[in-house]
């Protein structure tokens, strides 16, 4: 049978077909069993562990940057553990980072700063541990990066925490500037770290949008940006209203399937927009990037491909860029879109100052989807990681 690592090299091997980069496929794989060593051996026909990081618990996600063409390659995985709780995925993640910056030449002397504030305390349910990154590409070296969990709470809930993260990373100040400019029903999810030492080096503090999403909510953000006033976020709130209002169920759909998908769409917000601070410059918010779930929005893969279609055309992205997605979307989806469900997760879209639109589409191999259905959204299982 078919083991979660050989299921996902598939997938992975598939991605830098699609995209041409087949030179990058030996490291993107040498990379991807370094990544996935804590679930690689697990069987796809067990029941899956619990993650958050798909909508049927694959605890690997897989995606394309898009500028004047694909440029890189990038797999992001959830390290797992039995038995499944904050306590031991914390551990795992741990023990990941070491091994990546073993095996890549990454350095966790930024995280070592600011762990101790963010280890997972299981009294406050946390859904996740860490997540962890690598890209690759023709120009660098591959790269790698980590997500941490903060909360999940409004601004004024977690902004004691933020601050002092920020501050012991070097961004004394920004906290309350950032704080400013988000909306009251904002919650602030994740802080991503680039694991490098390299001065341009980022960190990401990831937003989530709760409520009515509206033009002028992402445009505030925006105004943070310092090349880009104007900002991404009108552009996209209007295509992402006009794929809800579009969206609906293909003929034949199961109740079960539908209730599934209610409760999964709870877990996943529709929106967010992530924050890039950057050291030695004199504004330090380098990039303000919004970010869209496809599984809330749409019910199918091909509302999915619609949606993205839209964005290619609406930031006039190069020919190059369009034809790679439609072949990472016929690998991920397959010639059928329409009876597929969630093998797109993400989009995101940023316009840059002097070149090409940069667009990333996440994809979800799709492990466990066909037996298992919508496990993000099973409520028994998120009980049991909480009180295992």
């Amino acid at each position: 049978m078919t083991t979660m690592r050989e299921f996902g090299e598939t997938a992975l091997r598939d991605l830098c077909r699609a995209t041409n980069l087949t030179d990058l496929e030996p490291q993107a794989l040498n990379g991807y069993r370094t990544l996935t060593e804590s679930w690689g051996d697990r069987r796809v026909d067990q029941p899956p562990l619990w993650s958050t990081l798909t909508s049927d618990s694959t605890p690997l996600e897989l995606s394309v940057l898009l500028t004047d063409g694909p440029i890189a390659l990038r797999a992001t995985v959830e390290a797992l553990a039995e038995p499944a709780n904050p306590a031991t995925y914390w551990a795992a993640a741990q023990h990941l980072t070491t091994r990546l910056t073993e095996s890549h030449d990454l350095s966790p002397s930024r995280l070592r700063r600011i762990e101790h504030l963010l280890t997972p305390d299981p009294a406050r349910r946390p859904p996740m541990a860490a997540f962890h990154t690598l890209s690759w590409s023709r120009t660098r070296a591959p790269a790698g990066k980590i997500y941490l969990w903060l909360g999940g709470t409004p601004p004024r809930t977690c902004g004691a925490t933020c601050d002092e993260v920020l501050t012991a990373l070097g961004f004394p100040g920004q906290w309350p500037r950032l704080a400013n400019a988000m909306h009251p029903e904002d919650v602030v999810s994740y802080l991503c770290l680039d694991l490098g030492e390299d001065p341009a080096a980022r960190v990401k503090l990831y937003v989530q949008h709760r409520g009515r999403l509206s033009a002028d909510r992402l445009a505030r953000l925006d105004r943070l940006a310092p090349h880009r006033p104007a900002g991404d976020g009108p552009t996209l709130a209007r295509l992402a209203e006009a794929a809800a209002a579009r969206s609906g169920w293909p003929h034949g759909v199961p109740a079960r399937t539908r209730l599934q998908w209610r409760s999964n769409s709870r877990r996943f917000w529709s929106c967010g927009t992530y924050l890039a601070l950057v050291h030695h410059r004199p504004q330090p918010i380098d990039s303000v990037t919004h970010q869209f779930a496809l599984t809330p929005h749409c019910r199918n893969d091909n509302e999915s491909r619609t949606m993205i279609r839209e964005v290619l055309t609406a930031y006039q992205a190069p020919e190059s860029a369009r034809a790679a997605y439609e072949r990472c979307a016929n690998a991920f989806a397959g010639p059928d879109p329409e009876s597929q469900m969630y093998a797109h997760t993400y989009f995101s879209a940023q316009q840059t100052p002097d070149g090409p639109p940069r667009i990333a589409v996440y994809f979800n191999p799709r492990m466990f989807h066909s037996r298992h259905g919508l496990t993000n959204g099973d409520l028994d299982q998120a009980r049991r990681f909480h009180h295992a």
